[in-house]
């Protein structure tokens, strides 16, 4: 096997197991399985049974609202703002770091060129 289809197949197993663990995540986010207190008035507050993915949600907002660190309080802030607007927003942040595809693809091809060029030099 070569290199460069070593690589492939490496970068093809982490792409499904990224999409196989989302997936689990989703799931699990909508199970119905956390209290939290909602308030319903302004003197009234109720125990409510909500999902993972909104007890997530809450905190964040209590989070941007309430937390104690300032730079956290704005990241909390942003991120919600983003996603209020319609923005999925960066998971990753060194995904701005990270080479194109056209640049990675351009890499995978000198790789190909040196392999055979040295094939060639070698007969």
């Amino acid at each position: 096997m070569s290199k460069e289809n070593k690589k492939l197949l490496q970068q093809g197993s982490k792409n499904r197991a990224g999409r196989l663990l989302s997936g689990y995540l989703a799931a699990i986010a909508q199970e119905v399985t956390e209290l939290v207190d909602v308030v319903v008035g302004p003197d009234g507050v109720e125990r409510r049974l909500v999902s993972k993915g909104e007890a997530m949600a809450r905190d964040m907002f209590e989070q941007a609202l309430n937390g104690a660190d300032a730079k956290l309080k704005l990241e909390y802030r942003k991120l919600i703002l983003d996603r209020i607007e319609g923005r999925a927003g960066d998971t990753n942040k060194d995904a701005k770091h990270e080479r194109s595809v056209p640049d990675r693809i351009s890499d995978l091809n000198k790789e190909r060129i040196n392999a055979i060029s040295q094939e060639v030099t070698e007969e």
